[in-house]
């Protein structure tokens, strides 16, 4: 019996990683990380990226293909954080480029640093770690 035609869809189990601070990042879930998603959750987390690539589509046909490249371009260089990798950005020039910052959304109003219960390190100390410093002493 021939079954290298067959496609057999297997779920695996995830690689167990997980910190030892249960009480900062709560249990780990292993149901949730190997249950699929459902088909409405994934059009829900990919309705942005349709929309911005029927627009790009349509650009494209009323100006010519340099039009949605050059768009592109322009948000792939907005995309990039102009921080240093231990400060969180903004990512303003984005929302302005793709029409967002007019629309007050929940992270906008909940997602202050300020009011988080977590204590962030210094910024020296950070870096240090970012570059990977502190291992050499």
């Amino acid at each position: 019996m021939d079954l290298s035609g067959l496609e057999t869809e297997q779920k695996t189990l995830p690689i167990i990683s997980y910190s030892s601070d249960f009480l900062e990042n709560g249990l780990p879930n292993f149901k949730t990380q190997t249950l699929p998603k459902h088909p409405v959750e994934k059009m829900q987390i990919n309705k942005q990226k349709n929309e911005r690539e029927k627009q790009y589509n349509m650009l494209g046909k009323v100006f010519g293909s340099q039009y949605p490249l050059m768009l592109r371009l322009e948000e792939e260089i907005y995309n990039q954080p102009l921080r240093l990798p231990c400060l969180p950005s903004s990512y303003l020039s984005l929302e302005v480029f793709r029409g967002t910052d007019i629309e007050v959304e929940p992270e906008d109003l909940y997602n202050d640093p300020n009011n988080s219960l977590l204590i962030q390190p210094p910024v020296h100390q950070q870096m240090e770690q970012y570059l990977g410093m502190n291992d050499l002493k």
